[in-house]
């Protein structure tokens, strides 16, 4: 008789642009000059709410006897770049003591797998540098990091596991229309550029691809031979969204993936932002 497998249960988050001034942060960064930062009224409200996704995570979990994978799918720090002011420091090692606040949400779970996925160079730095450093410094800790059996990376571009049967696929950039009524279209469309690479290759069809970047959440559903999930960020919009999507707010959440005896289930975890009015006194 064959033995059950433990179901694996995958946490997929992404855009933590942590460093920048609406994004995740704890309630006050101190600095190696003696200064402090202290987070806003929205970054709270970020920092709340992602507090209960991983408790949502980690009941789930717990309910399930599941094995835990977390995936950090791209852009963990916001760095400097294109003049922005909208950032805490523009000292690297200040935006990852961020990020290490906001990794110690899902490290207290005790993952069984962390993977790493590289973002924006603009972001992260040439070739993904910050999120390797991040990466890397989690392996040293001893830390359950997934790195690429090939070049020892600790980080990867793309990371295709197949887990119990289901072939996954990572990776940062996606595509998505910009507007409400292209976002799902574009994205099948995307799903069939992804089964088109794959028939060419000769390779197998990813059953579930997660894509990132975009700050909106999206899910193509059955409509082609791959799922393709965009998942939303942990970011509130900046000067750059304020001036291409001023009507859009950005879908703040991750999310997660049960898997087991050979089928998985996919479920978007997201919090909505209010939209302020102004009212006379």
């Amino acid at each position: 008789m064959k033995k059950r497998q433990r179901p694996v249960l995958m946490a997929v988050i992404s855009d933590v642009h942590a460093g920048g001034t609406t994004a995740l942060c704890p309630d006050v960064v101190r600095f190696d000059e003696g200064g402090e930062y202290h987070a806003s009224k929205a970054q709270r409200w970020l920092f709340a709410n992602y507090r209960d996704y991983w408790q949502q995570i980690a009941t789930k979990r717990d309910k399930l006897d599941a094995e835990l994978y977390v995936v950090v799918n791209g852009d963990l720090v916001e760095g400097a770049h294109h003049k922005t002011t909208q950032i805490i420091s523009a000292n690297p090692n200040s935006q990852k003591l961020v990020w290490t606040e906001c990794a110690a949400e899902f490290l207290r779970l005790s993952p069984d797998h962390i993977t790493v996925i590289r973002g924006t160079g603009a972001h992260e730095g040439v070739a993904g540098c910050n999120a390797e450093t991040i990466a890397d410094g989690l392996r040293r800790d001893k830390r359950p990091i997934v790195a690429d059996p090939d070049t020892r990376a600790a980080s990867w571009w793309h990371w295709r596991p197949e887990i119990q049967g289901i072939r996954l696929d990572f990776t940062h950039h996606g595509r998505m229309g910009k507007l409400p009524r292209t976002r799902g279209s574009n994205l099948v469309l995307y799903a069939w550029d992804i089964v088109d690479s794959h028939v060419e290759s000769g390779h197998p069809i990813p059953h579930l691809a997660f894509r990132a970047h975009n700050h909106k959440r999206g899910d193509t559903g059955s409509a082609c031979p791959v799922r393709v999930v965009a998942t939303g960020a942990w970011q509130l919009g900046t000067e750059y969204v304020h001036k291409v999507q001023p009507d859009s707010l950005a879908d703040i959440g991750g999310a997660c993936v049960v898997i087991e005896n050979g089928e998985y289930d996919v479920k978007q975890i997201t919090y909505q932002p209010d939209r302020p009015i102004w009212r006379p006194a």
